[in-house]
């Protein structure tokens, strides 16, 4: 069965990208815009010969503009699950994080997130707009309860094509649930695998977003940068956050506590400049965007501050990182 809200979601997004107007585009089938603003609207569908005109206008086919389509089994070749997800990870959350998992549902903490990134915040709301504008195949890798650039991406841009992702199934769900009510978009998708080996084909994606995930990667951070520049078509854009502590506020700790951190968490050192260069990108740039304490943060690693004693600064950063042609 066609949904017919989602032929209008894409026809828009269609007619956007052209940059023409309903009105433009209603002189181009000698149609009135009323007629276009209830196709675009899902109150209504074109007939075939409309259909066969915009198939032109847009260099697609009808059965792009009319059916719903399986991105990801496009990109991976495997198809996904009865719940529009696809896994690459078991579908059960892991043992270990099963509290964790539970306190975002029982906290809603994925609609209060994206509510709060819907309030202005000029920097953030800036990368979302760069990111969009970018244009593509937009992947949102370890998304996490706070949606990393996702929010931002979809606030600036509410039709984008972007892959919703993380290495824990709860999250996914949980982001899946929400924004089918929320925005009802055909160009979500949803996707549950681990980052440090990415299910994609080589140079199949045109943008990666990193609100963070990197930086909180379970396993092999160089390898995660490595896959995410693998991934990238040639041109693409890899654009990646996370904070780490500098040598300065190393040194302003106690020498106990300094022990203990390198020991136990030796990669919140890290600002993985060299890793990404070694991953293959050699246009890099650099943009600090504040700092943030783990007194005010709920994290492990802000439980370990707190057990020592001390309050951690981080300089949080945001990389543009593009692929050579």
């Amino acid at each position: 069965m066609i949904n017919k809200i989602h032929f209008g979601k894409r026809l828009a997004s269609a007619r956007k990208s052209l940059g023409i107007t309903q009105t433009e585009l209603a002189e181009q089938l000698f149609v009135t815009p009323q007629a276009v603003s209830k196709w675009e609207c899902g109150t209504a569908l074109p007939d075939i010969e409309i259909l066969l005109e915009l198939s032109h206008i847009f260099k697609t086919t009808i059965n792009n503009l009319l059916e719903e389509i399986d991105l990801i089994s496009e990109l991976t070749g495997k198809a996904s699950s009865n719940d529009g997800i696809t896994y690459f990870v078991p579908e059960q959350e892991r043992s270990y994080n099963l509290s964790w998992a539970e306190d975002i549902i029982k906290h809603k903490w994925v609609k209060k997130n994206w509510y709060e990134a819907q309030k202005p915040n000029v920097f953030m709301d800036n990368v979302g707009k760069k990111i969009a504008d970018e244009g593509g195949i937009i992947l949102e890798i370890g998304a996490g309860p706070g949606g990393g650039f996702m929010p931002y991406i979809l606030k600036s841009n509410p039709n984008s094509t972007i892959i919703v992702s993380d290495i824990s199934p709860t999250v996914v769900r949980e982001w899946k649930a929400f924004l089918d009510k929320t925005l009802d978009s055909p160009n979500i998708y949803y996707a549950a695998f681990d980052f440090c080996k990415m299910p994609f084909e080589d140079g199949s994606i045109d943008v990666i977003s990193d609100g963070g995930g990197i930086g909180n990667a379970e396993g092999d951070k160089a390898a995660a940068l490595k896959e995410a520049y693998r991934v990238l078509k040639p041109g693409g854009l890899l654009v990646t956050s996370t904070g780490y502590v500098n040598k300065e506020t190393l040194t302003d700790i106690p020498k106990s506590a300094q022990d203990v951190l390198l020991q136990k968490r030796p990669d919140i050192f890290e600002d993985l400049y060299e890793d990404t260069f070694l991953a293959g990108f050699k246009k890099i740039d650099s943009v600090i965007d504040g700092c943030w304490y783990t007194d005010s943060d709920d994290s492990s690693i802000a439980d370990l501050a707190r057990s020592l004693g001390i309050n951690l600064k981080f300089t949080s950063y945001i990389r543009y990182c593009r692929k050579e042609s």
